[in-house]
């Protein structure tokens, strides 16, 4: 975004106070990110009120995106007011027209498991190439999404945008900014289930994003996903599968090395070649696969994906490996879980050498399917590791007696109140070879657990 507060002001129908004159370079919701030239959108949400914060962002904001009614001090010198109805309103109507100004091919990247693996890895492919831009970390929201997409560099051509939900709805809203010229479609799964009936309801709120997909564009879905077989019928676009033996985009001859992550023979539309991945896991080899389908619709060959694969990295907290002390090994994946991230996580810790230790925290947001889930990765856990730390509550201790009702013996299960009290017992029980599985939803906070064992700072 690149504008003055008047050209903001006019933008969205709304009315200036201040220095109309002040350049902005960005939008953000959360005054704790704010940088020079923003404008902060103030947000009214449940804990707390945007508007409160009006006159410390103004410290460092250029400008203020508010209420009209909102009782406000006067913008000091060189900042602005932009007063409108609805600031959310006005923030989402910004961000449709810098996608559409800016004149961006658009890639969407979404699923319930692998997005923002997907997208980094999709992004990092393409930029040897085009002028990429991307959406940071996992800021796929109604919130987050607009202010990456309003804070892009000059000259991108490309953006790829993680597009995430938790209820219905919010991805017809941010189909309708991004209308992408690409979607690509991970795995679907159960996630978020407190707010959704079933999986048919959550397969539903996924596809909101294929109407607004271009007609010229591309579909990328997963054909090993039975959930995504009907959405080739919602859109006029052309189609490529990645993932099953007669697809378009597959993996073929894979050479599974642990820790040390996977050798295999991609194949895209117009050729193959042999990739070496050093991120752990046969689920990472999936999100390759996805992102490097999407990456073909732009030439991208799979030599191109050889070139670049070997230096692929994951994103901070979602599967990285860590060396500790006395030759322990930590599979940080502590941001989020669901049940199917859970049990992927799993299946690579069984396969590990050593002592496989299993720090798990409960899963939240799961509603009534909460209990069910938490009996089963229990049980996973039993077969897949040989000491469980199980971390948080009710659900934590539901997970607990699962694993020894599944045959993991009585001392080699451990509960822990809290991601502390997990480092604490952690320092205790660990040997020294050890392969450390850290997993949990992100309010259980495991990255303290993650930070403890590393001596490094909790995000």
């Amino acid at each position: 975004m690149r504008m003055t507060a008047a050209e903001l002001a006019h933008a969205v129908g709304g009315i200036l106070e201040g220095d109309g004159g002040v350049r902005l370079a960005g939008a953000e919701v959360d005054s704790r990110r704010l940088r020079s030239g923003d404008v902060f959108v103030a947000l009214a949400g449940a804990r707390c009120d945007g508007h409160d914060f009006v006159d410390e962002a103004l410290r460092t904001a250029g400008a203020a995106l508010v209420r009209g009614d909102a009782e406000l001090s006067p913008p000091p010198p060189g900042r602005a007011l932009v007063r409108v109805a609805d600031p959310l309103a006005a923030y989402h109507e910004l961000a449709r027209r810098e996608c559409r100004e800016r004149r961006w091919q658009v890639v969407a990247v979404t699923g319930s498991v692998g997005k923002t693996t997907t997208k980094d890895f999709l992004a990092r492919l393409l930029a040897p190439h085009r002028r990429t831009g991307a959406s940071e970390g996992n800021r796929n929201s109604t919130l987050g999404l607009p202010a990456e997409i309003l804070s892009q560099e000059p000259g991108v051509e490309v953006f790829v945008a993680e597009a995430g939900m938790s209820r219905s709805g919010e991805l017809a809203t941010l189909g309708e900014i991004l209308r992408p010229k690409v979607l690509v479609y991970t795995r679907i799964a159960p996630a978020h289930t407190e707010f959704f009936p079933d999986l048919e309801a959550i397969v539903g709120a996924k596809a909101e994003l294929l109407p607004w997909l271009d007609s010229q564009g591309t579909l990328v879905i997963n054909a090993d996903d039975p959930c995504q077989e009907s959405f080739p019928d919602a859109t006029g676009a052309r189609v490529l599968r990645f993932g099953g033996i007669d697809s378009e985009a597959r993996i073929e001859d894979v050479e599974d090395r642990g820790l040390l992550g996977t050798r295999f023979r991609l194949v895209l539309p117009g050729g193959e070649a042999g990739v070496e991945l050093a991120v752990p896991g046969r689920h990472q080899i999936e999100n390759l696969l996805a992102a490097a389908a999407g990456a073909s619709v732009f030439g991208i060959s799979a030599d191109d994906v050889a070139e670049t694969a070997p230096e692929l990295r994951p994103a901070a907290h979602r599967g990285r490996v860590l060396a500790l002390a006395d030759g322990i090994s930590l599979v940080d994946d502590s941001y989020n879980a669901s049940p199917l991230a859970m049990r992927r996580l799993l299946e690579l810790l069984a396969r590990a050498p050593g002592r496989r230790v299993a720090v798990l925290g409960e899963m939240y947001e799961l509603g009534d399917l909460a209990t069910e889930a938490h009996d089963r990765v229990g049980q996973e856990a039993a077969a897949g590791c040989d000491v469980l730390v199980a971390v948080g509550g009710a659900n934590a201790a539901r997970m607990a007696a699962s694993a020894r009702k599944g045959g993991l013996a009585e001392k080699a299960v451990h509960l822990a109140e809290d991601a502390e009290e997990a480092a604490d017992l952690l320092n205790r029980l660990l040997r020294p070879g050890d392969v450390v599985l850290v997993k949990g939803s992100r309010g259980v906070g495991l990255d303290r657990t993650v930070a403890a064992l590393a001596g490094e700072e909790a995000a």
